[in-house]
């Protein structure tokens, strides 16, 4: 595969290990036990992409609040207050029912923030919670 189609991921080593990054328009589910680093890696892929390849991001969390989030990425060296206020970053609560209804719809609201700001990183956290969501009623 060509140099340039794929994205480095910013993580140290991670990209050796993937040849180089991950190709471009991938999408990459990360699966694992709790605590096993799911959310800093999310976290840190946003944050490498928004500060080092100009790529801005987009961040879903359905169970740790932005706040919090900020606040982890904080001890880490990594401003996502500033990014936000520089709109190379965008922080969203909600659930996963919500995010369920929104990924159906033509006019998401998600979808056209992401557009609006031109993300070209998303990352879900928590997308297993996804799974339980029950299909919409259609009536």
């Amino acid at each position: 595969m060509a140099a340039s189609d794929l994205i480095s991921t910013g993580i140290a080593g991670l990209d050796v290990i993937l040849r180089q990054g991950i190709p471009r328009d991938n999408v990459i589910l990360v699966e694992g036990a709790a605590g096993t680093g799911k959310t800093l890696f999310g976290l840190e892929f946003i944050y490498r992409g928004a500060t080092h390849y100009d790529e801005p991001g987009l961040i879903v969390s359905f169970e740790v609040s932005p706040r919090k989030l900020i606040r982890d990425a904080a001890s880490f060296g990594w401003d996502l207050a500033a990014l936000q206020q520089q709109n190379r970053l965008k922080l969203i609560f909600t659930s996963p029912q919500v995010l369920s209804q929104e990924l159906q719809v033509l006019d998401s609201v998600l979808l056209e923030t992401a557009a609006a700001m031109g993300a070209r990183r998303i990352f879900i956290d928590g997308i297993a919670l996804l799974r339980t969501v029950p299909p919409p009623q259609w009536q």
